[in-house]
């Protein structure tokens, strides 16, 4: 069975004692054969779980033709009222693959209402998480993509957002608008040539210039929008700028960037270090966060980067 007919899921979202409704399938390793695992009508128990995940398998695959009853299985999943006894590894896991899912298909159809809408729901889900008691930062790090792509960086982002607002005290409320804010910050580079995004050498000076306007762009598109708070507009507008006045794109200093966008600009980065890139792969969370460090009073609002180096710290050592 050629692997190139079937989509990879991920072991995370999938629940034990619940039949997900669609054949899952295993790669072999000395092979890379898909075999059946799993057939359609057969739960999965909690120890089959267990067994995957201590042989290193963290995703199967399912068919190609299967992709819309997988997202519906997500969705129920990702937005069941009764948490009792859906893991937070799942339910985080399944939020992450709708939100990647929804903000895909929005950010094609390039549908400005569709997008924000999308945005909203998918920031109250995603906030309703983060505040949970059971919350656990090491989880949903786990469940993350990190492929580039807007919409995958912008999902990362809006959880990093959510996280670090959390931590940093932000009620309910806020928590939510700051992460549909995520959801939203690079709203303007899908007016962006996907071969200058992804483009694998150096940019030359024009194509930098190009890039750069993507702050102006999606504020352009949000700003006259009354579902919008000023918060969010300026976390697509500043998410650039850095304290000293270097940043883009208009060279704002300290206390003129909004203290949203302040937190946005140190989880973008994060993100963008510890992600797959064009011309780089991914860097260690422990060495994103010292370069962070030579930045902080510079380009990163102190407190909110020591905050996140703990938050990383306490996660995960990598």
């Amino acid at each position: 069975m050629p692997v190139v007919d079937y989509i990879p899921i991920s072991v995370a979202t999938l629940l034990p004692s619940e039949a997900v409704g669609l054949d899952l399938y295993q790669q072999e390793r000395e092979t890379n054969r898909l075999v059946l695992y799993r057939a359609a009508g057969y739960p999965l128990s909690f120890e089959d779980l267990e067994r995957l995940r201590g042989r290193g398998v963290h995703q199967l695959f399912i068919r190609h033709d299967s992709r819309e009853v997988y997202q519906k299985y997500l969705r129920e999943v990702a937005t069941r009222d009764d948490c009792q006894g859906v893991p937070f590894r799942a339910r985080a896991g399944a939020l992450t693959e709708v939100v990647r899912d929804v903000l895909q298909v929005a950010f094609a159809q390039q549908s400005l209402d569709q997008t924000v809408q999308a945005a909203d729901e998918l920031g109250s889900l995603a906030a309703e998480i983060l505040t949970k008691d059971s919350f656990a930062t090491n989880g949903l790090f786990r469940v993350l993509h990190h492929d580039y792509t807007t919409f995958t960086h912008s999902a990362n982002v809006a959880f990093y957002c959510g996280v670090l607002a959390s931590e940093l005290g932000f009620d309910g409320e806020a928590i939510k608008q700051v992460t549909t804010g995520g959801l939203l910050h690079d709203l303007g580079k899908l007016e962006i040539a996907k071969e200058l995004l992804c483009k694998g050498g150096r940019l030359d000076e024009s194509e930098f210039r190009r890039i750069r306007l993507h702050p102006v762009i999606g504020f352009r598109k949000l700003a006259h929008r009354e579902d919008m708070v000023e918060g969010q507009l300026m976390m697509a507008y500043q998410h650039h700028e850095r304290l000293d006045g270097r940043g883009y794109p208009v060279g704002c200093v300290s206390s003129e960037i909004h203290p949203w966008a302040q937190l946005c600009s140190v989880v973008d980065v994060f993100e963008a270090l510890t992600s797959h890139r064009p011309y780089r792969t991914p860097m260690p969370c422990s060495k994103a966060i010292m370069l962070q460090q030579r930045e902080s009073g510079a380009a990163f609002n102190p407190e909110m980067l020591k905050c996140w180096k703990s938050i990383i710290q306490n996660s995960f050592v990598n």
